[in-house]
């Protein structure tokens, strides 16, 4: 019979992919159909940080196909395969990533100037602002989902080693 427990990690895996989906949208046309960025310079005057938009990009991308991945396996697992310590390390790795690329995005939307210089509600700022929100709320996810498979996965270990 199928715990309750399994059933929310399905479901906080699917949210996780459609908000993820959400955050790679606005990411890639969020500036009026163009590509938005997550910003990462210090100096707002300067072009945003290529390096900062890598590894952006690195997170969206890398863990959409994880946690695709993730969730196929999940679905298909038997027994002790459902929880694995990687599953645990890499949940751990997308709370901290998606923290840091969300606040580097808070922080360089929050102080964005648009090109009129005193106009400081403009939409990039505001979808700039929304996508770095839902970067902080995936990493509570992936920090919630580390928990789950933390549970399942000690549970297991304590029932074979009872044994």
């Amino acid at each position: 019979m199928t715990h309750i427990a399994t059933v929310g990690s399905i479901v906080m895996k699917i949210l996780k992919l459609i908000i993820n989906i959400i955050i790679l949208i606005l990411y890639r046309t969020g500036y009026g159909g163009y590509f938005l960025g997550v910003g990462g310079t210090w100096n707002l005057n300067e072009v945003k940080d290529p390096s900062t938009e890598m590894v952006a990009s690195g997170v969206f991308v890398g863990f959409i196909i994880y946690t695709a991945v993730s969730l196929v396996s999940y679905c298909f697992a038997t027994g002790d395969h459902k929880n694995t310590f990687v599953d645990i390390l890499m949940n751990v790795v997308g709370l901290f990533m998606w923290l840091a690329v969300g606040a580097i995005a808070l922080h360089y939307w929050h102080g964005y100037l648009s090109e009129q210089r005193f106009i400081y509600a403009s939409a990039e700022r505001q979808t700039g602002l929304a996508m770095g929100s839902l970067c902080v709320i995936q990493g509570a996810l992936y920090l919630l989902d580390s928990v789950l498979a933390s549970a399942h996965y000690f549970k297991k270990q304590m029932e074979t080693d009872e044994q």
